[in-house]
């Protein structure tokens, strides 16, 4: 995925979850940020920011702040773009599924009882599963968590995966670490130990949980290697 017209900034400000106030140059503007969790850690005053030049009149503003240079390494932090790497590494194979010997179709934005999950999709053996993907930008050195804010949507979207394992289907979480340098991922349970608890119990009656990383740019962002998911790696927010 490559973003076009982007530009550098410096962040400013964040009067709110939707917008911050970035320096382009001598022009102090007014960009989306396509991402609603915290980031307090990774956008602070005076950060490096990657600006795309989006204007529409069906607009408010005219940039989306979609990644920052955070100790040396950017962080892409479009929330929507996981989803897009999601269903095209499955597709093309990039995304290993374990149990799936060969995708043979996908489908987006499929409802299972009263969830909507990301993927869907069947095999070439006509073997059924399902995907639910999670974007990381939580990281310390080479430790990434979920999630930065607690949350029931996230917690649901487990169980609903269990109840699809029970199902018949194959199900699967999956977390797309928006960032290079990763080697480990982790569910931050001093934030919400309930989620850890219920990615446990999904384990235990094979829901299966998958990392992968990303090669990361200004302008760019694309599906890396697959990572190590722990739960018993100790997150701790950095500062």
């Amino acid at each position: 995925m490559r973003y076009s017209q982007v530009k550098l900034a410096t962040f400013q400000a964040r009067p709110n979850r939707f917008i911050a106030n970035c320096q382009l140059n001598d022009q102090l503007v007014v960009a989306h940020v396509k991402n609603t969790g915290k980031c307090r850690e990774l956008l602070l005053p005076g950060a490096t920011v990657a600006l795309t030049y989006c204007p529409s009149p069906q607009r408010k503003t005219d940039y989306d702040l979609i990644a920052v240079l955070h100790e040396g390494r950017w962080i892409n932090l479009d929330s929507q773009i996981p989803n897009d790497l999601a269903a095209d590494g499955v597709r093309r194979g990039l995304i290993a599924l374990p149990g799936i010997a060969q995708v043979a179709a996908v489908r987006r934005e499929v409802v299972f009882q009263d969830s909507r999950l990301d993927l869907a999709g069947t095999s070439r053996d006509n073997e059924a599963f399902f995907v639910e993907v999670k974007g990381v930008t939580l990281l310390d050195g080479e430790l990434a968590a979920f999630p930065d804010a607690v949350t029931t949507r996230g917690l649901k979207h487990v169980h609903t995966l269990m109840a699809a394992q029970r199902a018949g289907y194959q199900a699967y979480l999956l977390f797309i670490v928006q960032a290079a340098g990763i080697t480990t991922m982790t569910i931050n349970r001093r934030l919400q130990p309930e989620l850890a608890a219920a990615i446990a119990a999904a384990q235990a009656i094979g829901v299966q949980v998958l990392v992968y990383g990303c090669q990361v740019t200004a302008d760019s962002i694309e599906v890396a290697e697959p990572l190590r998911f722990s739960l018993d790696a100790d997150f701790i927010l950095p500062g």
